[in-house]
């Protein structure tokens, strides 16, 4: 039987940092791992329960990631009996109070028509800047043993592995040691490096009055629909909310660096395996293509590649997304080279992300580094001066 939930996807996730990645998609949409995006993380989640379907509130338009997941029929989610993708774009200004109050009615019915039309027993609350492999059926049990109003999933970390003004949060556990969560605060006031702190890992289940409970009382004071806003709710109803801890995997994706050493990450077969391995399968979108061929020229040492490339020259720890084309001569260090981008002869490239589409001239030379790798947008062109036209 298929699991009773709903599933609402908050995707109005803050991308400013991971700019010009994120120019024409949202967080969610970025490509990861040589044929994956985030989002397929938290939808495979979701098929590992057999979820009917999903909401997805986007802050804009969100053209390549509707065409990415279609009618998600790859994580089960094209049921006919109330399930589907429902998608909700331009939510940034739905909830701008200054703009239109039909616009703010509009944020908060979304919610509640989408979750009175699938009739849940459970509403999970969730994002996709957490890259990470949770198991769903195993919150689920969870809330149920604990018979909890609110469940949120946390990940015990150190301070210094999360960047020093990180937007997110730790959450305040009860000290006597029972799961039970107290509060949050923000991971900017805590300046110790070595600190252990509860990352929140901005994911909820609840009973489905509780949420309609919530997302009254939040249209009432105007609130966003965030996990933080729910903590405050709950704290404020006096109830009670626990913790489940995660153990697997994580990387927050919020800038360029993290992004670059989360892809990175997947050249260690222990991290990927995490990733990959050791919870539900990650499913994507299917692209049936020819497997990639390698010259006599060709050079590889510790990379990954997706289907259709064609590779005459040297790749060093380095991730190759579809449709990549490597000349003779030219050498790919430590980099990540996403779809449809063309390498010429002599080209040299360390330390750097191009985006899709990105044709390098002969003799071309960009080199960054591991802690500000040169990103690249779309569509542009790198000259062998090393100037860059950008699409």
């Amino acid at each position: 039987m298929r699991t009773k939930v709903a599933s609402i996807l908050n995707l109005v996730e803050n991308d400013e940092k991971l700019k010009p990645l994120t120019n024409r998609r949202p967080l969610a949409a970025l490509p990861f791992g040589c044929r994956y995006r985030l989002i397929d993380f938290p939808f495979s989640s979701l098929s590992s329960i057999e979820a009917v379907s999903a909401a997805l509130f986007i802050s804009g338009s969100g053209h390549s990631l509707y065409d990415h997941i279609r009618s998600g029929a790859t994580w089960g989610l094209e049921s006919s009996v109330g399930g589907g993708v429902f998608t909700h774009s331009h939510i940034e200004l739905k909830s701008r109070l200054d703009d239109s109050e039909t616009y703010t009615e509009n944020y908060y019915d979304d919610h509640n028509k989408y979750v009175s039309r699938v009739h849940p027993e459970y509403v999970v609350l969730m994002g996709s800047s957490m890259l990470s492999n949770i198991r769903l059926d195993s919150l689920i049990q969870f809330h149920k043993d604990k018979e909890s109003d609110v469940s949120v999933i946390y990940k015990k970390l150190k301070r210094n592995e999360l960047i020093d003004d990180s937007i997110y949060y730790s959450l305040a556990m009860s000290e006597n040691n029972n799961d039970r969560v107290e509060g949050y605060h923000p991971l900017t006031e805590i300046k110790n490096g070595d600190e252990s702190l509860f990352l929140n890992m901005e994911m909820m289940i609840l009973s489905k009055n509780t949420f309609l409970d919530y997302l009254f009382k939040a249209k009432q004071k105007k609130l966003d629909i965030t996990v933080n806003n729910f903590i405050d709710l709950t704290v404020e109803a006096n109830n009670p909310i626990y913790g489940y801890e995660y153990t697997g995997y994580l990387k927050v994706i919020e800038d360029i660096p993290s992004y670059y050493e989360a892809n990175m990450d997947m050249l260690n077969e222990d991290n990927f395996n995490a990733l990959f391995y050791r919870a539900n399968p990650v499913l994507t979108k299917p692209k049936n293509s020819a497997p990639t061929y390698f010259g006599d020229t060709a050079v590889i040492k510790n990379a990954q590649f997706a289907n259709d490339c064609e590779v005459y020259g040297t790749v060093k720890n380095s991730l190759i997304f579809r449709k990549v084309f490597v000349s003779k001569e030219a050498q790919i260090e430590d980099s990540i080279i996403m779809q449809d981008s063309y390498i010429e002869e002599g080209a040299y490239l360390k330390y750097v992300i191009l985006d899709k589409h990105v044709y390098v001239k002969k003799g071309a030379k960009l080199e960054g580094t591991r802690e500000n790798p040169i990103v690249v947008a779309k569509n542009s062109v790198i000259y062998s001066d090393g100037n860059i036209e950008e699409g």
